[in-house]
């Protein structure tokens, strides 16, 4: 039997093998085992740890053993979001020479569907990463995140919120004093180096890990710049750390560690935009923010993607990436969708804690 490349099971092979869109937020705070956070489901399941900083007691040794309570977590039932895009393929596109063609082409229409349909994938799913790389981020900022979903209308949209926390306050939210300016007293109000301290120690209070410090561009070049940094680095009665900036992603930089109270954080610096559907260009992370966390504090959980497919019938497929291809006669075209249903959870309740607006005008 002839293979049909366009068969929905193939696409979702096809998919596996493509060289993915660079991420480094997903990837290093919210990964995904496809064995556990892939559901079969429109919904997802997350369950959250409760922490637990208690200590062992000393006991009489005429009793015996005290019993203790077993951690606690909770279970939610979540709605992720929904992401579904889609390129059109027309006969006046099959036609003209494609991109890197040969103006002496010899390839056919024919040839050329097979060839778009694999670049199709790979642009789509690329979008779907960057997507995906600002959820990260935002969920991180807001201990939550609003996701817009658009319509074909751009006045036409539906927020739909999620937050990690109840009540109107946000626990992992950290207010400075003031806003940040270089000075060389590391405790006055709008020092960065002290609000950091107390960022760290808002998550270590908790029993949560503190090992990363996530900025904006805007704060890196802050940091970068300040003269106390050079001068605490150059006194050699302490070891404040080294900056050593190196590139980790496009658009991620590692400007090395330091030492925050005694703690060492690595200071990552999140310079990377996106173009979003008004045209606009959005960063990632928005500037003026910084967060205190550690790797793998969350999870990236996806919901089944239920769709009608040529054989019209409807099908439920779970997967990070789910691809569709639909075809008509009259008029002539075909159009290549993935959709993805993606929600990024923290595995403890606050593991991190963020500030925004850091930086003075």
């Amino acid at each position: 039997m002839a293979l049909n490349i366009y068969d929905t099971l193939y696409m979702l092979a096809a998919i596996e093998v493509l060289t993915p869109e660079p991420t480094f937020f997903k990837r290093r705070y919210f990964p995904t085992d496809l064995s556990m956070d892939v559901f079969g489901t429109a919904k997802v399941l997350a369950d959250y740890k409760e922490g637990n900083r208690k200590a062992a007691p000393f006991v009489m040794p005429s009793i015996g053993p005290l019993p203790v309570g077993r951690s606690g977590f909770s279970t939610y039932e979540l709605e992720p979001g929904n992401i579904s895009i889609s390129k059109p393929l027309t006969l006046d596109q099959l036609n003209k020479r494609g991109f890197g063609e040969s103006i002496l082409s010899t390839v056919t229409p024919e040839q050329r569907a097979r060839q778009l349909l694999m670049g199709d994938l790979s642009d789509l799913s690329a979008r779907i990463s960057r997507r995906e790389e600002w959820l990260a981020c935002e969920t991180m900022l807001n201990n939550g995140c609003i996701m817009r979903h658009q319509s074909t209308d751009p006045d036409i949209y539906d927020d739909v919120p999620v937050t990690f926390y109840e009540g109107a306050n946000n626990p992992a939210l950290f207010t400075p004093a003031a806003r940040w300016t270089h000075s060389t007293d590391e405790k006055k109000p709008g020092s960065w180096y002290f609000d950091v301290i107390q960022m760290v120690k808002m998550l270590t209070l908790r029993g949560r890990a503190a090992t990363d410090l996530v900025v904006s561009n805007d704060v890196g070049n802050f940091l970068m710049e300040d003269p106390w940094v050079l001068y605490m680095m150059d006194n050699r009665r302490a070891d404040y750390g080294a900056l050593n900036p190196q590139e980790l992603t496009p658009y991620v930089t590692t400007l090395g560690r330091f030492n925050f109270g005694g703690r060492r954080l690595e200071i990552f610096v999140n310079d990377g935009t996106f173009e979003d559907e008004t045209g606009a260009d959005t960063p990632f992370l928005a500037s003026g923010s910084a967060i205190v966390t550690a790797p793998n504090c969350g999870k990236g959980l996806y919901g089944a993607v239920t769709q009608k497919e040529m054989d019209n019938r409807w099908h439920t497929h779970a997967g990070t990436r789910v691809p569709n291809y639909l075809a008509t006669i009259v008029p002539p075209a075909d159009e290549t969708i993935i959709s993805c249903r993606p929600l990024f959870v923290p595995t403890t309740i606050s593991p991190w804690t963020a500030a925004k607006n850091v930086l003075a005008a």
